[in-house]
C-alpha cells in the first residue's frame, strides 16, 4: 500500500510542473526580524507562483517583514526589506510616534514590537467614568528602556498623533491598554 501511495504521487508530482520557492513555515509578524527557521524552500504549482517570489533563504533570512505574512504564503520581495530602518517598517499610511511612559498613567504591561495598544483619555480628579477611548488599535513599532520601558514607538496615522498630542497638551492622562493576539 505504501509503495503504491508513493508511486502515485510521484506520477501526480511529476504531471504538474513545479517551482521551487520560499514560502513562510510560520506566521511572521510585521517588524519581525526573519530567521531560517521561519522560511522554507517548497515546490508550489507553477501556474500559481507570483512573479518575483523569492526562492532561496538567503534572499530573506535577516530581513525585516514589512507586513504579516502568513504560514504557507509565498513571499514576494515587497513584503520584506534589507533596511532596518524605522521608517522602512512603517506600515503604509502610518508614522512612527514616540511616546513617553511618563504620558501614561500606569505601568505598561510586557510589550514587543508588533503588539496593539488601545490608549484611554481622563482627567486626573475627574470621575472614572469620563474617561473615554483616545485611539485604537495602535500598532507598537519599538519598546525601548530596561526592564519598564520608558518610551513607546507607534504607528499612528496623522489624525491619531494630534489626538494624542492634543489630549497631553490639555492635561489628560493616558492608559495604554494591551489588545489580546488576534483582537
Amino acid at each position: 500500500g505504501v509503495l503504491t501511495f508513493r508511486y502515485l504521487e510521484d506520477l501526480r508530482a511529476a504531471a504538474l510542473p513545479t517551482a521551487q520557492v520560499l514560502v513562510a513555515r510560520r506566521d511572521i509578524r510585521p517588524g519581525e526580524v526573519i530567521d531560517a527557521g521561519a522560511v522554507e524552500v517548497r515546490p508550489v504549482p507553477h501556474n500559481v507562483v507570483p512573479e518575483g517570489a523569492l526562492r532561496q533563504p538567503t534572499e530573506a533570512v535577516g530581513r525585516t517583514a514589512v507586513v504579516p505574512i502568513a504560514a504557507g504564503e509565498v513571499l514576494l520581495p515587497a513584503k520584506v526589506t534589507t533596511g532596518g530602518t524605522l521608517a522602512a517598517r512603517l506600515p503604509d499610511g502610518r508614522w512612527a510616534m514616540v511616546l513617553p511612559a511618563g504620558w501614561l498613567a500606569s505601568p505598561l504591561p510586557e510589550l514587543a514590537a508588533g503588539d496593539r495598544l488601545d490608549l484611554l483619555a481622563y482627567q486626573p480628579g475627574q470621575p472614572p467614568e469620563e474617561a473615554g477611548l483616545l485611539v485604537s488599535d495602535v500598532e507598537v513599532l519599538q519598546v525601548s528602556g530596561e526592564g519598564s520601558p520608558d518610551r513607546l514607538t507607534l504607528a499612528v496615522t496623522l489624525e491619531e498623533a494630534v489626538q494624542i498630542l492634543y489630549a497631553r497638551s490639555n492635561g489628560f492622562v493616558l492608559l495604554g491598554l494591551l489588545r489580546p493576539h488576534g483582537g
